[in-house]
């Protein structure tokens, strides 16, 4: 999004304050949405606030994705997917307020990082992991699972937010399947990238597999300039390990990559599969 002019800081401000709310720092930038902190003058607690410029986002977003987003946050209460405590809509704004994570995403960890070591990989997925498949219990498919999405509280806990693109799916339905492109394509899967019908809940599936590598590898395994290309390399299974990390991640964590980079979709495994993996389970 273009920068926040004065006039409409101040605005946004004014209407926080309004419902006790003090703006502070922005700590994240989405496509349609910035993201800040704010403190609660109730109680001086932090939180996050999502703020959307209805003037500054495509109308089908407003007409399609965005009433979603809205009917779907607050259904979702779990330790690993973002709480959202608060919906405030205005003519010009919709502020979302939310948990704050104080150590941010895990692109922001990789970037300072390199790489994450392999323990606190596990438990990062293994959270993750837990937050989407309570998710795909509801019948709620994320569509946009990717490392920004991905956010790290004080104590470690990782929680997966932005629900931007989401969507509930009739419970009764035992067939699912999507034609929308959503998300980022480096962390899409083959079926999706290749325009054909897709299973949501396992592309949800197959993204969780492009964290995990990326947050072991430092870097992602099929990189997105020529997506008739890295359809290949999906469907053909060519990836690999940095030659300076060949040694250092173990069969485990390799194992479950392999399994959830799965190009056949009457193989991969759901999130209620990677979850009962031996890595996670150890």
């Amino acid at each position: 999004m273009e920068k926040t002019t004065q006039r409409k800081f101040i605005r946004m401000a004014d209407i926080l304050t309004s419902k006790g709310y003090r703006i502070g720092q922005e700590i994240g930038e989405g496509t349609y949405s910035k993201v800040r902190t704010v403190e609660k003058t109730s109680d001086g607690n932090t939180y996050a606030v999502k703020i959307v410029d209805r003037a500054k986002v495509r109308k089908d977003y407003l007409k399609k994705f965005m009433p979603r987003e809205l009917e779907i946050i607050p259904l979702l209460k779990h330790e690993n997917v973002i709480n959202t405590f608060e919906i405030i809509q205005t003519r010009d704004f919709v502020f979302q307020v939310m948990e704050y994570a104080e150590k941010g995403d895990v692109l922001q960890l990789i970037h300072r990082q390199g790489f994450l070591p392999e323990e606190k990989c596990k438990n990062i997925f293994r959270d993750i992991s837990k937050g989407i498949k309570y998710m795909h219990d509801l019948n709620i498919a994320h569509r946009d699972l990717k490392c920004e999405n991905i956010l790290i509280f004080h104590d470690n806990r990782a929680a997966v937010s932005d629900f931007g693109f989401s969507r509930a799916f009739d419970s009764t339905s035992n067939v699912i399947t999507c034609q929308t492109f959503c998300g980022s394509s480096a962390y899409a899967s083959p079926e999706l990238l290749r325009g054909i019908p897709y299973d949501p809940k396992l592309n949800d599936a197959w993204s969780l597999g492009i964290i995990l590598f990326t947050m072991l590898n430092g870097s992602m395994p099929f990189p997105d300039g020529n997506v008739t290309r890295m359809v290949q390399k999906q469907l053909s299974r060519d990836y690999q390990f940095s030659e300076r990390l060949q040694d250092k991640v173990s069969a485990g964590p390799r194992q479950t990559v392999f399994r959830t980079l799965d190009p056949n979709i009457n193989s991969r495994p759901t999130c209620a599969d990677i979850l009962e993996m031996d890595w996670l389970k150890t």
